[in-house]
Formats: structure tokens, C-alpha cells, sequence
């Protein structure tokens, strides 16, 4: 049986399905997405982004990331890969160069990259999550209790109770620094 203004019930999906694309699942439709993005910048995948602090190490992860990855004409081995370094960083990475390409292509299992070109920005270039790991210091040891008395002690003298509790802030931080070392 057919309706009076259309197909029947059976095939009215279907060609909805071919008129709209169906509908998907948004994973499905995250690495297709993610793909174009990546790809403008020469990245095959996303894993170098992704893997970055496991491929370089988090230490220099924090102060350096891969920006892209450029090949020679035709071929999709051998590239430059182009990487974002903060200040010093820079000249530090460029020593490290024969070490960081072989990392690298151990980590894809083959010749991607044949070398490096470094661009030095500031860290506020860096991406975020660079940033955030890179701004992130483990928290200070407390101060010695002894040492922190005798602080409280010397501060006993200062009359104006609003300066000793900035100068108690102030040799407080100073002692946690010290215990650091």
C-alpha cells in the first residue's frame, strides 16, 4: 500500500538517507574533520601531535612543539618538520637535531623526517597545553619550623601589624625557596 502523497512508508527513509547523507556518529565524523584540519599543515595524522611530549620527552615538549611538516615534491618521506621553540630552547634543539629526527622516525618506523627548522617565538606563541606544562612548578617544601620561629621572633618588633604579616609572607617564601636547594 502507498500513501495518497508519496512513496510508500518503506522507501521514504532511504531517500531521505540519499538526499541528507544519513545520519552519523560524531566519532565517524571527528577523524575525517580532524584529518582536513591537520592535514593543511602537512601532518599525515595527528599522532606526532598528539604523541609529542612521548616522542621528544615532556621536558622539551613543554617549551617546544611541532607547528608543521613539509615534503619534498611527490614524496611523503624525508620532510622538514618546522617546530615552535621558546627562546633558548631554540639553540638547545638545534644540538639535539640528530637526536630528535631519529626519534622521531623510530617512533613512525620510517624516514618521515630528514630534518628540523626551528622558528624561535615567544612562549606566548607556544599552544596552550605547552604553556599550561610549561608554567606548572612543583609546589615549595615547607619551611624549616625552627627557622620560620625565629623569623616570628624578629618580626616582633615591628609595630605595624599590616608590614609584619607582608614581611612573615615575604621571609616565608624566601625559607621554602632555600629548602628547595
Amino acid at each position: 500500500m502507498t500513501d495518497q502523497d508519496g512513496p510508500p512508508k518503506g522507501n521514504r527513509k532511504k531517500k531521505d538517507d540519499m538526499r541528507y547523507g544519513g545520519t552519523q556518529s560524531l566519532a565517524a565524523i571527528v577523524p575525517r574533520l580532524a584529518r582536513k584540519a591537520v592535514g593543511k599543515r602537512g601532518f599525515m595524522d595527528a599522532r606526532i601531535l598528539n604523541e609529542w611530549p612521548m616522542i621528544v620527552g615532556a621536558d622539551l615538549a613543554r617549551h617546544a612543539h611541532p607547528d608543521r611538516l613539509t615534503f619534498p615534491r611527490g614524496r611523503r618521506d624525508g620532510g622538514t618538520l618546522h617546530i615552535r621553540a621558546m627562546g633558548p630552547m631554540a639553540t638547545e634543539l638545534q644540538h639535539l637535531e640528530p637526536v630528535l629526527v631519529d626519534r622521531i622516525n623510530s617512533h613512525f618506523g620510517y624516514r618521515a623526517v630528514a630534518g628540523i627548522k626551528l622558528l624561535q617565538v615567544p612562549p606566548t606563541r607556544l599552544p596552550a597545553d605547552a604553556r599550561k606544562a610549561q608554567s606548572r612548578k612543583p609546589p615549595a617544601p615547607p619551611a624549616d619550623p625552627r627557622q620560620l620561629a625565629d623569623l616570628d621572633r624578629r618580626l616582633e618588633e615591628v609595630e605595624d601589624p599590616e608590614l609584619r604579616a607582608i614581611l612573615r609572607r615575604l621571609g616565608e617564601g624566601i625559607l621554602r625557596r632555600n629548602a628547595r636547594t
